[in-house]
């Protein structure tokens, strides 16, 4: 992991755990995307994987009717304990510890869906499927985008067809005569 990516997502594990001691649902979705921009810059799985963990943890904040479940409060510490962990694990840079405890976070959300009838392992999907729009539109194509995120390029192109986000990018074509000339030499090659 590059040094100003984990800076960057110490970082964002602050403003996380303070969001979520706040009930602050608007900066867990600003954290979300502040990382889009280090996945588009860098490329790298951690980027990719914080955004969606943060959308997904924005969602299921957003939810009021979780915090009525009587196991809430073991969700809740559990969640603050893995973020406060997966960032101590970045400071001394074990970054198998920080992939553990992002797993362990991934299973308490996806653990919801079992214990609250919800379908979070949806919420999850389609978070990697919205922060791979946002990479997108940061300039890499959909190809490279969906392959960051583990999701499959039908799915993000549908979910981009269901935007204006393609139609917001400039369409750049070459002239026949450009183009004329490139094929000529592909064959003189």
């Amino acid at each position: 992991m590059k040094d100003v990516v984990r800076e960057d997502i110490i970082s964002i594990f602050d403003d996380a755990i303070d969001a979520i001691k706040d009930e602050d649902i608007k900066k867990l979705v600003e954290i979300s995307d502040h990382t889009v921009h280090d996945a588009s810059i860098y490329q790298d799985r951690y980027s990719i994987s914080i955004a969606v963990i943060m959308y997904s943890l924005s969602k299921v904040f957003q939810k009021n009717k979780y915090r009525r479940f009587k196991e809430w409060n073991k969700f809740y510490k559990s969640c603050m304990k893995n973020l406060t962990e997966a960032r101590e694990a970045l400071l001394r840079r074990d970054i198998s510890r920080y992939d553990r405890e992002l797993k362990d976070l991934y299973k308490d959300i996806s653990g919801l869906e079992h214990k609250l009838g919800e379908y979070m392992t949806e919420v999850l999907n389609q978070a990697q499927i919205k922060k791979g729009g946002k990479i997108y539109e940061h300039g890499l194509s959909a190809g490279k985008a969906a392959e960051l995120l583990g999701v499959s390029k039908w799915e993000l192109m549908s979910y981009l067809g269901q935007t204006k986000i393609i139609d917001a990018q400039p369409l750049t074509t070459k002239s026949v005569k450009e183009r004329l000339k490139f094929t000529k030499k592909l064959f003189k090659e």
